[in-house]
Parts: C-alpha cells; sequence; structure tokens
C-alpha cells in the first residue's frame, strides 16, 4: 500500500577525489510499517526490481513451515548467501542428508567460496570448487528438504512450474501485497526462479518478517538469522557484521545493490526497509544502509561507522578523497516525529 503522490528525488552516494565528484551511485528507498503502509521514502518507492538473494527468507518460508522442529542453524543457512566456509559447509551437509540428498542433487552450480581463505585452502590443494561451495547451496539444500516432506518431486525443483516455485511465488505476492498476476519472474544466478516485486511490496515482507506480533514462522526465520548471523553470510561480510550491532535488526543482501533491513525496535514499532543501488554498485550499500539506520533513529556508534568510512585513503594511507550520502527520507505528514 503506496501512499507515495509523486516520485521523490533519488538518493546518492558520491564519491570525491580531491574536492572533486568522481563518481555516484542513484538510490531508492522505502520504508514500511508490518500493515504495509510506506511511512519514508527515497526516490520511487516502488521502482519494481528484483530482489535477488534479498529474497531468501521467503524462499525458506516453505521450508519452515512444514519442518517446525528444524534446528535454527539449519533454517539460517537455508536463508544465507554463504561465503563456503569450512563451518557452512557443515550445516549444509548437514541438511542435505535430511532429504537423503548430496551436493549433486544440487542444481545450483558451482563457483570459488567468497571467503578469501576458504578460496585459497582450495587453490593450495588444487581441488575445483564443487555446488558446496555456492553461496546459495543452503537455499537449494532447503529447497530439498521441502520437497521431501511436501512429497513433491526432487526432480526439477528449480523449474518455474515446479510445486515449490509456484509455492514461493504465491508467498511473495501474499507478504508483499500484490496481485500474484503482477510477480515478474526472471531466472537467478543459481537457475531458481527470481521474483521482481515493489520496493515497497519488500520492504513490507521484511516488516512483517521483524514485527513479533507476525506469523509465528516469520518469527522463526527472523530469530535463526539473528541468532546465527555468521551463517547468513560470513566473515566481513555486511549481514555478519552489521546485525550484532544493531539489537532487533535482521538483514539480507541481494546481488545488484539490493538490500532489506527490518527493524524490531524503533520509535515507531516495527519497520522494513527495502532499497536498491541502480547501477549495483556494492561498496555502496553499507553506506546506505548506515544512513537509513541513522534516520530510523539508531544511534551509529563508532563500530557501525567504521562499517562505512567516509574517507577514502590509498593503498599507502594517505587520504585522497571522501564518500558523501545524499539520502534525504521523505516522510508520510502523519509518521514524521
Amino acid at each position: 500500500m503506496s501512499l507515495s503522490e509523486q516520485v521523490q528525488a533519488p538518493g546518492q552516494v558520491q564519491y570525491t577525489r580531491g574536492g572533486l565528484n568522481e563518481s555516484q551511485h542513484e538510490i531508492h528507498v522505502a520504508v514500511v510499517d508490518p500493515a504495509g503502509w510506506v511511512v519514508a521514502s527515497c526516490g520511487d518507492a516502488d521502482l519494481v526490481t528484483f530482489p535477488r538473494s534479498t529474497s531468501k527468507p521467503v524462499q525458506a518460508l516453505p521450508l519452515a513451515r512444514v519442518a517446525p522442529e528444524l534446528p535454527a542453524d539449519e533454517l539460517a543457512i537455508a536463508c544465507a548467501s554463504h561465503a563456503g566456509t569450512p563451518a557452512h559447509l557443515a550445516v549444509v551437509r548437514r541438511l542435505l542428508a535430511r532429504s537423503g540428498s548430496t551436493a549433486a542433487d544440487l542444481l545450483c552450480g558451482a563457483h570459488p567460496p567468497f571467503d578469501a581463505q576458504a578460496a585459497a585452502e582450495l587453490i593450495r590443494t588444487g581441488t575445483a570448487p564443487t555446488p558446496l561451495h555456492h553461496n546459495c547451496s543452503g537455499k537449494h539444500a532447503g529447497m530439498l528438504l521441502s520437497c521431501a516432506l511436501y512429497d513433491w518431486p526432487k526432480e526439477g525443483y528449480t523449474s518455474h512450474d515446479h510445486p515449490l516455485q509456484v509455492k514461493i511465488r504465491a508467498a511473495h505476492a501474499q507478504l508483499a501485497g500484490v496481485a500474484p498476476e503482477h510477480v515478474h519472474a526472471g531466472t537467478d544466478g543459481c537457475s531458481v526462479p527470481a521474483f521482481a516485486l515493489p520496493l515497497s511490496g519488500m520492504a513490507r515482507i521484511f516488516a512483517r518478517l521483524a514485527d513479533p506480533r507476525s506469523d509465528a514462522v516469520l518469527g522463526r526465520i527472523f530469530s535463526a538469522m539473528t541468532i546465527y548471523p555468521e551463517l547468513v553470510a560470513g566473515p566481513g561480510r555486511l549481514d555478519t557484521t552489521l546485525m550484532p550491532l544493531v539489537p532487533g535488526l535482521v538483514t539480507k543482501m541481494g546481488a545488484e545493490g539490493f538490500f532489506g533491513m527490518g527493524l524490531r525496535q524503533t520509535s515507531r514499532g516495527p519497520l522494513g526497509v527495502a532499497f536498491k543501488i541502480m547501477d549495483g554498485g556494492e561498496r555502496a550499500r553499507p553506506f546506505v544502509a548506515l544512513a537509513v539506520l541513522e534516520a530510523l533513529g539508531v544511534p551509529l556508534t563508532p563500530e557501525l561507522r567504521a562499517l562505512a568510512p567516509s574517507v577514502q585513503r590509498n593503498w599507502a594511507g594517505r587520504e585522497v578523497g571522501e564518500v558523501q550520502v545524499k539520502l534525504a527520507l521523505h516522510w508520510r505528514p502523519e509518521a514524521a516525529l
């Protein structure tokens, strides 16, 4: 439910060098309450775009519903874009074993681990990456278990017309408040369907994820992700470092500059946030996340500010420029402080 009457100017993250603007990223943000009302925005709150991996908590919803006793760490890895560390792979293997599956059943493809140490170890030992190392292998392992528990075929589980993917598409529509026929479908990097939603719709999903009065199954997903942030991403990555620094915060990165946040504790109650960096510039993500958190009343501690330093330094440590965030949230009048 968007209340925006006109599209506001988008935000910007600008990189300067020698006082001159060298490059910039265009930002669109939606802030939504659990009822679906857009309470604040920057740019186009109804921009339709692909959340990519930010959808993973929704993609894990059928699993969480059908497997209420699933350990929280396995539910967290099903929501993860993990870094391929040995700790990550151990949980994925455990989740795979529940459906009698192996890495050979994963249809996500393979890529080197995101974690530099894990990637270097593969190179050192001359070992090729397997589908287990793919950042989406936990999601796929969860999908295979969902198929087993719903008595659906595991074969073709990534197809758009597979019962699991049909159910996941319906969950996106229902949680986002979008008519199912208006959910545009593409194909993600890991071969499962990718569903495009308005920013406001994805923010609504994160508001409901953070709202303790919401669906109890969403509450289990919130708990799993916040109890095990190290499984959701990995060492040094934004989800893993950010969630423990803000009480009641759940976050999920998506490719091409998408980001979702759910805040359980704000002066306005639970809120959901979705933002898109239009050029896909991942480097701008922590700057936007902190700017939005600050606008929502979260104090920026030194630990938080360290995630997005405003001073640019070269390899010799010399100060060479700045990062400037120009992002003004426009509040719905009755929602403003």
